[in-house]
């Protein structure tokens, strides 16, 4: 799906982080998926930088230097917004393709699998109150020090998650993903208070229309 481009400013910093796990919070920087309302938040290297703030990727401090370095145009930043934009659609693939039942592609899969690569690959192991954990370079931070976060939660949905539990959002032209973690897995909506809304409000419309077209 092609990037929107527009004047409505981003929301990158204040996105509804619904999705239950950081790499659906991420696949969902892009929003009105398949509708004329189509908006991408992600559409300039410090969109990427306020998300990842927003979503506790990266801390107050870690983010002011990365601000830093992508306006010295520091070169580990350079594709900083093209390598985003092509995880996060990956992630978007495979995640729609899982909730719709289909087998996600090859292509979006070895995408995972690469980013991780160098997600591993710029990380430290380091032991910390529950085990070990991955670390990454804050001073100075790196591409992967935003990115390493994100592939590795994707891989970890894929491999340890409970994948019936991954769904799209069925309000009209949402798009965005989220793991259900109520006791019955019937969650629906990204948001009751939004889609789940719109959508009720669309079927009293109808009924209304309906109705009345009954009635003439």
């Amino acid at each position: 799906m092609p990037r929107v481009f527009t004047d409505t400013p981003s929301r990158a910093g204040s996105l509804h982080l619904i999705g239950d796990a950081l790499a659906l919070d991420f696949a969902n920087t892009s929003s009105g998926r398949g509708g004329p309302k189509h908006l991408d938040h992600l559409r300039e290297p410090r969109h990427v930088v306020d998300w990842s703030e927003h979503a506790g990727i990266l801390d107050r401090k870690t983010a002011d230097q990365v601000r830093v370095l992508i306006g010295q145009d520091d070169p580990d930043f350079t594709d900083l917004l093209a390598q985003t934009v092509t995880l996060r659609e990956a992630i978007h693939r495979i995640g729609a393709a899982i909730a719709a039942g289909s087998t996600p592609s090859k292509a979006d899969l070895q995408t995972i699998s690469t980013a991780c690569a160098r997600a591993v690959a710029g990380a430290d192991l380091v032991p910390d109150d529950r085990g070990f954990r991955w670390q990454w370079p804050v001073d100075p931070p790196t591409a992967q020090t935003i990115l390493g976060p994100i592939a590795l939660s994707a891989a970890g949905l894929l491999r340890e998650g409970d994948l019936s539990r991954l769904k799209k959002c069925g309000g009209e032209h949402c798009g965005w993903l989220f793991f259900d973690l109520t006791k019955n897995n019937s969650r629906r909506w990204c948001d009751m208070a939004v889609c789940g809304n719109r959508q009720k409000s669309r079927r009293l419309r109808q009924k209304r229309t309906f109705v009345a077209t009954e009635e003439t």
